[in-house]
């Protein structure tokens, strides 16, 4: 830093770090030695969380960026998939939890399906930094989840942070000695407290930044600012756009105001007929008077608002906003130079930010499964299996901008042994199980429609004729014996 700023320049040993001193140009500023909840505390994370929601509500480009990741995230996939040898357990848990559980397990019930919750958890994660979920159960011990918004997690009503209940309360979380979560604050709209939840029920969902983080900061915590001052110059040069669309004509006189003795300015109303003529007058202050040094003129008002500069730093901070979220640009302006190249380069920089998210809610879905696994187990609901707790999940289709390139190339990894169909099959959503099942449903119903409808009319059809795109290729024939065919080396 000391070379870079003093390039050129002799160092004395006392000044070597001058680039990291203050100047007339640079205040100064004070040296902290604090944890990231004491350099952001709950007053100021609180304060974030609240601008954060607000712009997510009324600013479209911010929206829109983080809805896209939830969907792109999330999609329709999230299928569960178990990963055990048991099968006959597998198959029975997996029906139990799609037919049953993903469309009750919450708390609410509803529309509140697991699909759903894991979309909007992936937006709460954006929003306000954090979600926490809540594992519970009804009174008959089925599986329910609960989740809560990171409001309702905070210091109760007249509590402060420090020693209590075995550990340190600290922004509505109790921890123990280590650092690890003891129990939750979850109080009401008020701020006072509801129940103290144990940490072993409670998932804590956000993306950790720093160390010793025990709060999650919204993603827009780096340009808060950037955004409200987007949206309140927005809104004056939208009242500045009104005001001079309002102003059809400009007229000069020598009066600077119209003309008294003109019967047009003593009519009231839209038309009006008079000595003889028809005046028709403008409403809503669309004509402006100014007075001439001498003569006079009309001209229409001239609008060059908002302009190139306003529209160009628009776009300077919001390219920044985007920055900090982690998502393309060019997802929401459209791509810019660079051909196809620059396009497969942003499509890699949002399947990167997609599997980052996408680790973050499996982590939050593996729990949420294997806490209703074990329920309904104790339930008698679901058979007792040793890899009960073994699942993953199938994900959305990878982003591409070009499927046919990009099947060649899974083509040719899938002949060399470089990827399994497993792999290739979950790129586009779907689980290597259900995959299968339906092509040997297609084979089975193929072979069944053949023989029926070969009946029906006294031919035989040929299962090639029922699966290839040109039935009326001739068959492969094999040489005989006697042929003369040769392999020519």
């Amino acid at each position: 830093m000391a070379i870079l700023d003093q390039y050129g320049r002799t160092i004395p040993n006392y000044r070597a770090a001058r680039a990291a001193n203050e100047n007339r140009d640079r205040p100064w500023e004070p040296i902290e030695r604090k944890d990231i909840t004491q350099l952001i505390p709950k007053v100021d994370r609180e304060k974030l969380r609240s601008h954060a929601r607000r712009i997510y509500i009324n600013f479209g480009p911010i929206k829109n960026a983080i809805n896209q990741r939830s969907m792109y995230s999330v999609g329709r996939a999230f299928v569960p998939t178990f990963k055990g040898t048991d099968k006959a357990f597998g198959d029975e848990a997996t029906t139990w939890l799609t037919d049953s559980f993903y469309a009750i397990g919450d708390s609410r019930g509803g529309m509140h399906d697991l699909k759903t919750n894991l979309f909007g958890w992936s937006t709460a994660i954006d929003v306000d930094g954090e979600i926490f979920i809540l594992l519970t159960e009804t009174k008959t011990g089925y599986p329910q989840y609960q989740g809560i918004p990171s409001h309702r997690i905070c210091n109760p009503w007249g509590m402060a942070d420090g020693p209590m209940r075995g550990g340190t309360l600290q922004d509505g979380i109790i921890y123990y000695p280590s650092g690890e979560a003891k129990e939750y604050a979850f109080c009401d709209q008020e701020g006072k407290l509801s129940e103290w939840l144990k940490a072993e029920n409670v998932i804590h969902l956000y993306d950790p930044e720093w160390q010793y983080q025990g709060r999650g900061l919204t993603a827009l915590t780096h340009c808060i600012n950037d955004c409200r001052d987007i949206i309140q110059s927005t809104d004056w040069e939208r009242l500045a756009m009104m005001q001079m669309s309002s102003i059809s004509l400009i007229e000069y006189n020598e009066n600077g105001g119209p003309d008294m003795d003109d019967v047009g300015a003593t009519l009231i109303g839209d038309t009006e007929t008079g000595r003889g003529i028809t005046v028709e007058s403008l409403d809503g202050g669309t004509v402006r008077y100014f007075k001439s040094g001498g003569g006079g003129k009309i001209e229409t008002l001239v609008n060059n608002r908002p302009g190139n500069p306003f529209m160009d730093f628009h776009d300077r901070l919001l390219k920044s906003a985007f920055a900090g979220l982690n998502w393309p640009y060019a997802f929401y302006n459209g791509h810019g130079a660079g051909g196809g190249t620059a396009q497969r380069t942003e499509i890699a920089m949002a399947q990167r930010s997609i599997e980052d998210r996408q680790d973050l809610l499996c982590y939050a879905a593996k729990r949420i499964i294997g806490y209703a696994i074990s329920k309904g187990q104790k339930r008698g609901d679901l058979p007792a299996s040793n890899d009960w707790w073994r699942w993953d999940f199938s994900f959305p289709a990878k982003l591409t901008i070009d499927d046919g390139r990009i099947t060649k190339e899974l083509e040719t990894l899938w002949r060399i042994g470089a990827v399994n169909m497993r792999e290739i099959v979950s790129m586009r959503g779907n689980t290597l199980e259900s995959h299968l099942r339906d092509r040997a449903v297609e084979v089975a119903l193929r072979k069944t429609i053949a023989e029926e409808i070969g009946e029906l009319y006294g031919v035989d059809i040929e299962e090639r004729e029922m699966s290839m795109l040109t039935p009326n290729e001739p068959a492969e024939t094999k040489s005989d014996d006697n042929s003369n065919d040769t392999i020519s080396s």
